[in-house]
């Protein structure tokens, strides 16, 4: 039973964190109207809930000298509340300070969710822990844009979509009551030396310079694709909605193939594959008006992203491995930066140029990414 509980909960967590991270790209439409605000500054709602991004190793070691079950507590008060305060807002500044709190929640949530089980959970069979996440995850990517158009369609407010989720949450808060509590260990403390001799570290530099440039790529694409939708070829809001449901079948694939493949063909080599697979399939869309082709693109772009990140992270954790915790927290900030910094630029981008410059912008960070990739072995450097 306590088994039992432990999954429930913690898949229930990661359902509802997955689900309000990925519908507010497909809610653009409805947001701008809602807010009166220009379609193009939607985006600016991430800038708040990925600067708590950088928080991620002060966050993981709180919830390891306080307890991890404390750490889930904490941080899914913040989420609810972060729901409730997005969900009633009037005011776009209102809805940005509640996307704050449910970022914290965000970060710490899903960074202890996995660590969580893992005290309890003997390693052979973490791969079912893991796995079951990655279902929530999946159904998450999968169905979201569908279940917040449809809601903010029917209930004409950000409550709509966002109460459900505030009460799986407190449904979780309270079977996370009914948990046990794991060890604490109150001599870890954040070490800056350890961060910088990282970065100093040419393998580990280049490796967290790719997170940025690749992952810089799919925060514009997918950010302004419901507006791009919406105002080039005139889809209603759920249609957006099925748009995106439609490409994330790509990204279930990618996850699915990644998962199958990559200790047969490599770590390395997929993930070079399968991210050169994501930047040929963004070229078409520069080139052309059709919103069928440039959909078709987009789910192959999803294969090779979501299956060439989900390899390339596999790959990254054994670049430092006496000091892994640190260097994906680090992992995880940087891609924290990159929605930040690209919430920032991409409105700007959006204005000048619409969705093909931020394609143009996306295919050259991504080539540049590649082509640092291309010049090293990461496998030989770690090996």
């Amino acid at each position: 039973m306590k088994y039992f509980l432990m999954f429930l909960t913690t898949f229930l967590i990661q359902l509802i964190i997955t689900t309000e991270m990925n519908i507010i790209a497909p809610m653009a439409p409805f947001l701008s109207q809602y807010f009166n605000i220009k379609d193009s500054s939607v985006i600016m709602f991430n800038i708040g809930f990925s600067l708590v991004g950088l928080l991620i190793p002060v966050l993981g070691i709180l919830a390891d000298r306080y307890g991890k079950r404390k750490s889930l507590i904490v941080a899914l008060i913040f989420y609810i509340l972060g729901t409730l305060v997005s969900g009633f807002a009037t005011k776009a500044l209102l809805f940005a300070v509640g996307r704050v709190f449910i970022g914290i929640g965000y970060f710490s949530l899903s960074g202890t969710n996995l660590s969580y089980l893992s005290e309890f959970i003997p390693y052979e069979s973490r791969g079912r822990a893991s796995g079951i996440l990655r279902i929530a995850f999946g159904l998450a990517i999968l169905f979201s844009p569908l279940y917040a158009t449809n809601m903010i369609s029917k209930y004409k407010t950000p409550m709509g979509a966002y109460l459900p989720l505030t009460t799986i949450g407190i449904i979780s808060l309270l079977l996370l009551f009914k948990l046990p509590e794991t060890k604490k260990s109150k001599d870890i403390k954040l070490n800056l030396g350890q961060l910088i001799e990282i970065f100093k570290d040419p393998v580990s530099f280049k490796s967290l310079l790719i997170v940025f440039l690749i992952l810089s790529a799919p925060t514009m694409f997918y950010g302004f694709l419901g507006i791009y939708m919406s105002n080039y070829f005139k889809l209603s809001q759920v249609e957006v909605g099925y748009i995106y449901s439609l490409i994330a079948i790509g990204t279930i694939l990618g996850i699915i193939f990644a998962t199958i493949f990559t200790d047969r063909i490599g770590k390395e080599r997929l993930s070079k594959v399968l991210l050169t697979l994501l930047l040929l399939a963004l070229i078409p869309i520069v080139f052309s008006k059709s919103m069928w082709i440039m959909v078709g693109a987009l789910i192959i772009a999803a294969i090779g992203l979501d299956g060439g990140w989900t390899a390339y992270q596999t790959l990254c954790s054994e670049i430092n491995p006496q000091k892994r915790g640190t260097f994906m927290s680090l992992f995880y900030t940087i891609n924290a930066i990159t929605i930040t910094v690209f919430s920032i630029l991409g409105p700007i981008f959006y204005n000048i140029g619409g969705y093909r410059l931020i394609t143009i912008i996306s295919l050259i960070n991504i080539s540049i990414g590649l082509k640092i990739f291309y010049g090293m072995s990461i496998e030989e450097e770690i090996s």
